[in-house]
């Protein structure tokens, strides 16, 4: 007969999932790198605000000289056609003076010069002021018949050569030319036809100087004839091989010309009914001098205010990466702080308890026979090391408040001294002191003899373990107090092998700490009360050791 199953008990649920609290502290460096985002950003933005800021005087400064050019042009265009159009009546007065007498019908220059016609050639002509060089009447074949002065220059080469003669002969019309050359002087020429047939010819000369033209301080006038060629200004001066062209074009539409390596803008009109071309120039940079400076200034302001602005800007954005830096780190160090007081307390309550059973242990031991004072020794050693634990860790959970009076420093070292030579490692260590009396602090005992204790019980223990190791056959702790300025020095200096150079920078955090012994809250609390009295407490690596320096203010004397 087989046995009922026992009833299955029922499955055992799943243990509860913890999910982890997220810490209200920031991970470190998290502010910083939030703020280097922000910061970037903010610079980005600000940047484009500057490139629209200064964008902003550029358009207005191109917009500006854009209306300065085309009133520029307008203006020379003006200039141009009054000029041109002064010219053209003028050079049409002296054509129409030279025709009135050439239709004299008593003037036959064919046969040579009569009285009469000299006569009348003189009566009309003689020191005219319409022609500064002179007049003279030609036969048909460009011989000389009659001239004022007498010895008026008509030029080396044969007169029917000459472009200007051999166009008026073709149209039977007035020609105004050059006579000769570049230069000048312009010739005014009239043809005298007779029944078809060309009986002679009656032309004026005038300077080029005398033509009723006037350049002004900013511009340049140019007069060119219908081959290119300059008739002013007089004397010509050497131009590109382009440059003829360059003004006929202005003809067509007023526009930029370069002359000399500058920037010219010009404008051009005809001279009356001749073949002749007015140019008026002026250097674009006169014109524009006053808009480049206007924009320079607008542009210098803008980017002073932009750097200004930057700079402040770079400023607050230090000061606040800064004080976030510095806040991070509080807000670690509270809650790491907060953490490790709870634990400090729990753990000296437990030691502090199991001390008081160790020590209850020893009264008992006190009388026993001599052969056991060894172990009564090291069981002290074992109870000052659990005591002192137990010392840091509830100083570290709960410091108590400093209560400050004048103390004697030497008198605090000397404590210090006392507690430390108590040690088993004391006795393997030699300690050099010189103190110097007479140095008055304001501070709590108890605390700056707790600081001061940590500092010589390191070095002790420091200079024990190098012996142990082989690392030094003597190892020694030197401690000296003295006065410098306003301030009592106490250094403390051993020569057992320094601290490790991969432990150096967390030398200052809680628990930190090189030696299997060591807890790690000596040097941490010793700054603390050190800084808590206004003084200060630094390491300073040695070729042998190490070297702490502790500094405190002297008490002030009446």
């Amino acid at each position: 007969m087989t046995s009922p199953e026992p009833p299955q008990s029922p499955p055992e649920p799943p243990p509860p999932v913890t999910l982890p609290v997220p810490s209200l502290t920031p991970t470190p460096g998290e502010l910083a790198h939030a703020q280097r985002r922000g910061g970037r950003s903010a610079l980005l933005g600000l940047g484009l605000v500057g490139v629209v800021a200064l964008t902003s005087p550029v358009l207005g400064y191109l917009e500006d000289v854009g209306n300065a050019r085309e009133e520029l042009l307008d203006h020379l265009s003006n200039q141009a056609r009054v000029q041109a159009d002064a010219l053209g009546v003028h050079l049409g007065l002296l054509e129409a003076e030279l025709a009135r007498v050439a239709g004299h019908p008593t003037l036959f220059p064919e046969d040579g010069a009569s009285p009469a016609e000299r006569a009348l050639l003189d009566s009309a002509f003689y020191h005219s002021s319409l022609f500064s060089e002179g007049v003279a009447l030609l036969g048909p074949r460009g011989e000389r018949v009659w001239s004022d002065p007498p010895g008026m220059s008509l030029g080396a080469s044969p007169i029917t050569r000459r472009p200007w003669f051999q166009q008026m002969v073709a149209r039977r019309a007035p020609a105004i030319d050059l006579m000769e050359g570049e230069g000048g002087p312009l010739v005014v020429a009239v043809p005298m036809i007779k029944g078809g047939e060309l009986k002679g010819v009656l032309l004026g000369e005038v300077r080029t100087e005398a033509l009723p033209t006037r350049a002004t301080e900013e511009t340049a006038l140019f007069l060119m004839d219908s081959q290119g060629r300059l008739l002013l200004p007089a004397p010509p001066l050497p131009y590109p091989e382009d440059f003829s062209s360059q003004l006929r074009a202005l003809a067509k539409a007023p526009g930029p010309v370069t002359l000399d390596g500058a920037r010219m803008m010009g404008a051009a009109a005809w001279v009356g009914r001749s073949e002749l071309l007015l140019v008026v120039l002026e250097e674009e940079e006169a014109a524009t001098a006053s808009l480049r400076s206007r924009f320079l200034r607008q542009l210098a302001f803008h980017i002073a205010l932009l750097i200004c602005t930057l700079a402040l800007f770079l400023v607050l954005l230090r000061h606040s990466y800064r004080s976030l830096l510095a806040a991070e780190e509080r807000l670690r160090r509270q809650e790491t702080m907060a953490a490790l007081g709870t634990a400090a307390s729990l753990i000296a309550h437990e030691v502090k308890n199991a001390l008081n059973g160790i020590q209850a242990a020893l009264s008992v031991l006190r009388a026993t026979p001599a052969g056991s004072e060894l172990p009564v020794r090291g069981l002290r050693s074992q109870v000052e090391r659990l005591g002192h634990l137990a010392r840091s860790l509830l100083s570290f959970g709960a410091p108590r408040a400093a209560l400050r009076r004048s103390c004697e420093l030497h008198l605090l070292v000397e404590d210090a001294l006392q507690a430390v030579r108590m040690l088993p490692e004391s006795e393997a260590v030699e300690l050099r002191t010189s103190l110097e009396e007479g140095l008055t602090v304001q501070g709590d005992a108890a605390l700056l003899v707790s600081a001061i204790d940590n500092l010589v019980r390191n070095a002790v223990e420091a200079g024990a373990v190098a012996r142990d190791t082989g690392l030094r056959s003597a190892p020694w702790v030197s401690v000296n107090l003295s006065r410098d300025a306003g301030e009592a020095v106490l250094l403390v200096e051993d020569n057992g092998g320094g601290v490790d150079p991969r432990l150096e920078p967390r030398l200052w955090e809680p628990f930190a700490t090189g030696r299997a012994k060591g807890v790690g809250l000596g040097l941490p609390m010793a700054r603390t009360s050190v800084e808590a009295h206004g003084g200060s407490l630094t390491y300073t690596r040695r070729p042998q050791g190490s070297l702490f320096t502790l500094r405190l203010p002297l008490e002030r004397t009446s």
